[in-house]
């Protein structure tokens, strides 16, 4: 099962100079700057996941009879890449 975080291993062990959160309408990160004069920005990408089911309740029991697959739609039409380049190596 995935980790319900993503661990920024090149973070580990720096020296956090500055953070600051940049929003406005189409732009929103977590820029994070370091001592050694390197920085990471996390981009947050706005998002809904949608995961449809398909019930069962006349019982007043709800029984699940089919999971749908899980579909995301992010404002803009941006696609998710969710692996980092990195992670392609």
């Amino acid at each position: 099962m995935p980790k319900p975080w993503i661990e920024l291993k090149e973070a580990r062990g720096r020296t956090i100079k500055k953070m600051n959160v940049v929003y406005d309408e189409e732009y929103v990160a977590v820029e994070v700057e370091f001592e050694d004069g390197h920085s990471m920005n996390v981009d947050i990408v706005p998002a809904v996941q949608i995961r449809p089911q398909f019930q069962h309740v006349s019982t007043g029991d709800t029984r699940i009879l089919r999971n749908y697959r899980s579909r995301i739609s992010v404002a803009g039409g941006l696609k998710i890449n969710l692996r980092s380049e990195a992670d392609l190596g």
